[in-house]
């Protein structure tokens, strides 16, 4: 099934998104399509934006996407220009625009969304060198130690301006940034910034083996004491990642988060949603698209460390796609969440789901033997 998994990314997810997906008069990707596959109109996130990027960037890199370095160039100028803010040495990123006037909706700096700026750097600078994406780096990274960045107790804010709580999850995806520029631009700092982040993980993050998501300003534990396996998975791959690039050894944090997620973060074969803490009782019997594709990178992980299991269970975990999210409504489409017993919560297909659906794939047809390698799109 993986094979089957990856093909329907690089065939019909990529050129569906590439054509219907994208506003070539804009120079700007939709948001979201209806179930017809024609676009929605609503704000346009600058995370969005960034994650499709991300997306015909590192497609291009693959051989997946023969447009996708015009359209990732393209969304990347459309970014700064509709999205940024440049003051002094700094660059921020508004979070929403009106996808017609291109007026700001919403002001607010949001941390998840930075990170998916510096992610989308990354991609695209692995694939054109562009020295300009590193300066927009650097001023983008000094916002996010400056303003974003909590100087009492430390870790980021949610967003400016600054609410009480703060999450995991901006961290996990500022983590994923910095490993990806480390790679694509070595030496300049961010390797040791992803070091920062691990440091928090194990800090505050995590407790009795669960990963916790929310938190007080102080890192108290929110009254919100729940986990989610899909987080799990995405954190099991990530610790790998920074091993791989900071000779750190996580082994101990990243078979802990694996064996709860496996052991009870599923139902019925598909991943659920949210668990408490507490007592490990499941408290959203749904399931999206996204935990799935992130076990199967964890897997990856795990089959490359030995495990002689992680290939089955990857190989599941693209059946439960195939069979209850990909390719509907329409060709090349997803049905982003479900029910327990499957019926669709959503009448819409997000974009922001195929950075999730594209980075499992290139890391399944790289870590397993059975997915095809890869290869140049032929279209």
């Amino acid at each position: 099934m993986l094979n089957d998994y990856v093909a329907w990314i690089r065939d019909l997810a990529l050129p569906t998104w590439a054509d219907r997906g994208f506003d070539a008069d804009a120079g700007r990707f939709r948001e979201r399509l209806d179930h017809v596959g024609a676009p929605i109109a609503v704000p346009h996130r600058a995370m969005v934006q960034a994650r499709q990027i991300f997306v015909f960037a590192h497609a291009a890199e693959c051989g997946w996407s023969t447009e996708g370095t015009q359209l990732a160039e393209r969304a990347m100028a459309s970014l700064e220009r509709d999205f940024a803010e440049h003051d002094g040495d700094e660059t921020s990123f508004a979070f929403s625009i009106d996808p017609a006037t291109r007026a700001i909706v919403s002001p607010v700096r949001d941390a998840y969304a930075h990170a998916f700026v510096l992610f989308s750097i990354a991609a695209l600078y692995r694939l054109n060198g562009n020295d300009r994406l590193l300066e927009l780096a650097d001023r983008t990274v000094r916002f996010v130690e400056r303003r974003l960045t909590d100087p009492l107790y430390g870790g980021l804010f949610d967003a400016l301006p600054a609410p009480g709580e703060k999450r995991q999850n901006p961290h996990m995806h500022l983590l994923e940034a910095y490993l990806f520029l480390e790679r694509a631009a070595p030496g300049r700092g961010y390797v040791e910034r992803a070091a920062g982040l691990v440091a928090l993980f194990r800090q505050h993050f995590v407790a009795n083996e669960r990963l916790l998501e929310y938190f007080a300003e102080d890192w108290s534990v929110s009254a919100r004491a729940v986990w989610e396996p899909g987080h799990h998975f995405e954190w099991v791959w990530l610790l790998g990642e920074y091993a791989a690039l900071s000779g750190e050894d996580t082994t101990r944090w990243a078979d802990a988060l694996y064996a709860s997620a496996i052991g009870q973060g599923l139902a019925g074969g598909l991943i659920v949603d949210e668990i408490s803490a507490g007592d490990d009782a499941i408290l959203k019997n749904s399931h999206r698209v996204w935990p799935h594709t992130e076990a199967i990178k964890a897997a990856a992980t795990r089959h490359a460390a030995g495990d002689a299991d992680a290939h089955r269970f990857a190989d599941a975990m693209a059946a439960g796609l195939i069979g209850t999210f990909l390719d509907r409504p329409f060709a090349g489409g997803w049905t982003d969440h479900v029910t327990a017993v499957g019926l669709p919560l959503v009448d819409y297909v997000p974009a922001s789901s195929l950075y999730h659906l594209v980075l499992a794939g290139s890391v399944a047809a790289k870590g397993f033997a059975a997915a095809p390698t890869l290869a140049k799109a032929e279209r």
